[in-house]
């Protein structure tokens, strides 16, 4: 723990925590966060929470730079065509903790899945999970590759093959410790060089549990 006077050296690095007024007694505190130091002293990657109530985890530094889980088991979801093998970075986390969820497609070769942005009636591939204990969410797809259709005259955003997704989840503070499903959907639409199949959606439930706090 290092002293900060008039927290000089938090803002040198811009994560001063403007969510705090100055009237409150922890005014001057940063936004929590990791940096994740390269061996060469380079920074290669940062987590920011705006909150100081809320947590990224080691795990989820992990789970996104080196593809590592922590003690996860992974599910795995889809249809004919489309296959996802979907993992949280740890299998046991605190309430206003944050975790990065990996999500491993496949699809069949001949067949592909759209990305964005699409034209109106055409569904984009998506994953989201419920709110009922996840208070922010976010997945940052591939780039798609423009496929060009001959039998639609245009030219849509795809994916084909194997890809992976990497998102991440805030779970809700004051959520109950014990045994729990981390609920949600994934979203797509299969089509080849014929036909388009009609939209899907799969749920999912990952089991986590949530560990108590001890005040």
């Amino acid at each position: 723990m290092l002293s900060d006077k008039d927290s000089a050296v938090i803002r040198r690095y811009g994560i001063l925590n403007t969510n705090i007024p100055r009237t409150h007694k922890f005014y001057g505190i940063p936004f929590p966060g990791e940096y994740l130091v390269a061996p060469d002293g380079r920074v290669a990657d940062k987590v920011f929470l705006p909150s100081f109530e809320d947590r990224a985890t080691a795990s989820e530094v992990l789970l996104k730079d080196f593809g590592i889980p922590s003690g996860s088991d992974a599910i795995e979801i889809g249809s004919d065509e489309t296959r996802a093998r979907i993992q949280l970075s740890d299998s046991s986390a605190f309430s206003g903790q944050e975790l990065a969820v990996a999500a491993d497609f496949s699809i069949t070769p001949g067949w592909h899945i759209y990305g964005e942005p699409l034209p109106k009636g055409s569904v984009p591939t998506a994953i989201s999970f419920d709110k009922a204990m996840v208070a922010q969410q976010s997945f940052d797809f591939p780039k798609p590759r423009p496929i060009k259709f001959v039998a639609l005259g245009e030219t849509l955003p795809a994916y084909t093959g194997d890809f992976k997704a990497i998102g991440k989840v805030l779970l809700r503070e004051k959520l109950p410790a014990g045994e729990h499903k981390l609920a949600g959907e994934l979203k797509f639409q299969e089509c080849n060089d014929q036909i388009c199949k009609l939209p899907q959606t799969v749920r999912f439930e990952i089991p986590i549990t949530i560990q108590p706090i001890n005040e």
